[in-house]
């Protein structure tokens, strides 16, 4: 049995972000299914472990942490002694938190009801004027990253870091949902690429559920 143990269901996009990290690390780890249809992650017991109720949670012989991105920090700051993944450098480091806080901040809260709505909400009970307000927000939002694109190879920088990992699950999202989408050079050569590292493969480009 594997010291880490992840709880979490594999569709949710904040599970995807740790199982990659941990494909990226080659660690070997346990799941164990929660959250949605699965239930578990508000038991009282999950709850005693992670007061939010949400997955992903981890138990890394006895250490428990939850939250996506302090878990993929983690487990890089651990098991990442070459700081690929999150640079040893303070400053390129520091870029990293950056486009890490900038997509919890900015670009999921656009894209989840996007997703949402989409995927998870009945045809019949979809707002579709509200969800063109959100494509439109979400385009305003992905020209800031074709931006950054445009100067670096990867989100952060030279290098792919966890910064690439989250933005990319989002545009996973975002080039396979029902939408009308404006041409993104950068973003669409960086996610080509990006979409061949093992890891997304195997974690995080099912179809979308």
């Amino acid at each position: 049995m594997s010291e880490l143990v992840i709880w979490g269901r594999t569709n949710s996009i904040n599970v995807q972000k740790v199982l990659w990290t941990c494909a990226e690390l080659e660690l070997a780890f346990e799941r164990i299914d929660a959250g949605l249809q699965f239930g578990v992650n508000k038991t009282p017991e999950y709850m005693q472990n992670n007061p939010n109720g949400l997955v992903p949670l981890i138990n890394d012989g006895g250490f428990i942490l939850w939250e996506s991105h302090a878990i993929m920090r983690y487990l890089a700051r651990k098991h990442d002694h070459q700081g690929a993944l999150a640079p040893q450098d303070p400053q390129k480091d520091a870029l990293v938190d950056q486009w890490l806080d900038w997509y919890n901040t900015v670009a999921w809260p656009a894209m989840k009801p996007l997703f949402w709505g989409w995927v998870r909400t009945p045809a019949e009970q979809r707002n579709l004027d509200e969800l063109e307000k959100a494509r439109l927000q979400m385009v305003l939002i992905l020209e800031m990253l074709e931006k950054q694109l445009g100067k670096a190879v990867y989100v952060s920088g030279a290098q792919f870091t966890l910064a690439d990992i989250p933005l990319a699950l989002l545009a996973f999202r975002w080039f396979n949902l029902p939408l009308e989408r404006p041409s993104f050079p950068n973003l669409s050569k960086w996610y080509e690429e990006i979409a061949k590292r093992p890891g997304f493969q195997k974690y995080s480009s099912g179809p979308l559920t």
